[in-house]
């Protein structure tokens, strides 16, 4: 299979298998002047676009955006915050949430100092499940 794409139509591109592509050889089907090999993907991410290949620009998010894409939404953040209330209540600590609090804190910061939206935000440490099952064994114990 290779990427042909129709001359008269730019942004038809098709995976055309080699069997066909011969047989057209073969007899001269008048189809094969109608079909162009593309040049080869410059990368997994590149789209077709009217006969050329386009590398799109990376996502971008707002903090809020990105907190919400890594599993910390509103509902999260609060659930969060009354578990860390509720262990320092306790004189408890929970490791994931710390990771996940002081993570948060840099995405803030890096807020107030910017609030454009970006591309390249920190990964979160842990997800919310595990933060949240480590959490409530902390208060359990």
């Amino acid at each position: 299979m290779a990427n042909y794409y129709n001359k008269n139509n730019l942004s038809d591109l098709r995976d055309l298998p080699q069997s066909l592509i011969d047989t057209w050889v073969d007899v001269n089907n008048p189809k094969m002047q109608e079909w162009i090999l593309a040049p080869a993907k410059p990368s997994p991410n590149a789209v077709w676009e009217n006969g050329q290949w386009v590398i799109p620009s990376p996502p971008v998010y707002t903090a809020e955006k990105w907190l919400s894409k890594q599993g910390y939404g509103a509902t999260q953040l609060v659930t969060l915050l009354d578990l860390y209330a509720a262990l320092s209540i306790a004189n408890k600590t929970s490791a994931k949430l710390n990771a996940v609090k002081a993570w948060t804190n840099r995405i803030l910061g890096e807020y107030v100092q910017n609030n454009e939206p970006k591309e390249n935000w920190e990964v979160a440490p842990f997800t919310f499940n595990e933060t949240v099952i480590e959490a409530y064994q902390e208060l359990g114990n």
